[in-house]
């Protein structure tokens, strides 16, 4: 079988089982007292939610991926695939201002441990204990992935969208988005908008932003981030990123939900449709990421943005096209209502 898979960053992560995705509650406001007016445009609220959110400084992260592939049909020797759900579920942290977080990724054969940068991902598969039926194994080695060389630029392929890129993305919103009611998201009263944005006019908003910052590190972030959209949008057979928004009574995003589709297979051309729903929460938590030891170079704990070049390729997708997928399946699969959505806080 050939069809071509979203990678993990390990090919022992290659074998996922199908889970199903949960389905999400939407709750009111509860009245109008908990209604979230932000007194402006939904195209300016939602423009507004980056800066908003970067204001906290730091945040707990819940984030899904689900990948829906469609059944194939027998073809000469190859035989017939079914239809399957794949879905990763991420928990961690991360620092807005130094645009680097750490991740825990849980998918069924196990969990992996990321720590992400603007240039790079690192990763291992976390240390097991022993059970009935396997006995314990300990954390593999870290390893390395550079997002210039991932096909996707590290959008989906890694498990989870991190809220660097999510607020990278934001800058190619397009005309249109408008107001849908009133929501919650994890008890929070919050403003749900609806939108569509471009990859390839995200990117490029980035590249001014490198140039006005004349060089240093957040020069090179905002490169980096601006390498990633220009390789998702090239991956993606179509730029334009269906776009849910949800933002609390002071502009801060709270959830973010985007649709992607790419073809898994350039022969058959079955279109796998990828959902990514990221969420913020515990704004100001602490935050202190230790970056790993890959190739013998020293770990340390993260104080500023992750610079330096790219190094090791890493994860790839495959190359997406296809259809988007309905208001109502984006709202249903969200990190606060998946069934191992983690209830403690990340110290």
């Amino acid at each position: 079988m050939n069809r071509r898979r979203i990678a993990i960053g390990v090919s022992s992560v290659s074998g996922l089982a199908v889970v199903a995705a949960g389905v999400m509650s939407m709750f009111g406001s509860g009245g109008s007292a908990n209604a979230v007016d932000l007194h402006t445009a939904p195209a300016a609220a939602v423009t507004g939610a980056a800066a908003a959110t970067r204001q906290a400084g730091t945040a707990q992260v819940d984030t899904v991926v689900t990948v829906a592939s469609p059944a194939t049909p027998a073809r000469g020797r190859t035989p017939a695939v079914a239809a399957q759900t794949l879905t990763m579920h991420g928990s961690g942290l991360f620092d807005f201002g130094k645009q680097v977080g750490s991740v825990d990724l849980t998918v069924p054969t196990g969990t992996l441990n990321e720590v992400l940068t603007p240039s790079t991902v690192y990763l291992r598969r976390s240390a097991t204990t022993a059970t009935a039926t396997a006995a314990a194994a300990p954390a593999t080695a870290w390893t390395k992935m550079a997002t210039a060389n991932v096909s996707d630029g590290n959008l989906i392929s890694g498990g989870a969208t991190e809220p660097s890129l999510v607020f990278a993305m934001l800058g190619g919103m397009q005309g249109g988005v408008k107001y849908v009611g009133q929501d919650s998201v994890r008890g929070t009263p919050v403003a749900h908008y609806q939108g569509t944005l471009d990859l390839t006019q995200a990117a490029t908003a980035l590249a001014g932003q490198a140039m006005a910052e004349d060089g240093g590190a957040a020069a090179q972030d905002a490169a980096a981030d601006k390498q990633a959209l220009t390789n998702a949008a090239r991956a993606f057979t179509t730029t334009k990123v269906p776009f849910d928004a949800y933002l609390d009574g002071q502009g801060r995003l709270r959830r973010f939900v985007a649709d992607f589709s790419f073809v898994e297979n350039p022969t058959t051309k079955p279109v796998a449709q990828v959902t990514s729903a990221t969420e913020l929460y515990g704004f100001g938590t602490p935050v202190t990421v230790v970056m790993p030891t890959v190739a013998g170079s020293a770990a340390g704990s993260v104080s500023g943005s992750a610079s330096g070049s790219p190094a090791a390729s890493g994860a790839a997708v495959g190359t997406p096209a296809g259809t988007e997928s309905s208001p109502e399946r984006r709202r249903s699969i969200t990190p606060s209502t998946h069934p191992s959505s983690p209830t403690r806080s990340h110290k």
